[in-house]
């Protein structure tokens, strides 16, 4: 996926890209009389550690 910022344009994977909810996701919720639709929540798979330079000097993320 190709996204842009500020002019500058950047590519980005699938797997940080976050993916629309499936219809069987949602669950009906109640307020004050008033029915509507809320995703259910997922959890958060693990990140990898990633490499990254921050003016000329390596760091490892900690991946959480």
């Amino acid at each position: 996926m190709q996204l842009s910022y500020r002019g500058s344009y950047y590519a980005t994977s699938e797997i940080i890209t976050p993916q629309l909810p499936q219809q069987q996701d949602f669950t009906t919720a109640k307020y004050r009389g008033v029915s509507y639709k809320i995703t259910k929540g997922k959890r958060a798979k693990n990140q990898q550690p990633i490499q990254l330079k921050y003016r000329g000097i390596n760091y490892i993320s900690s991946g959480n």
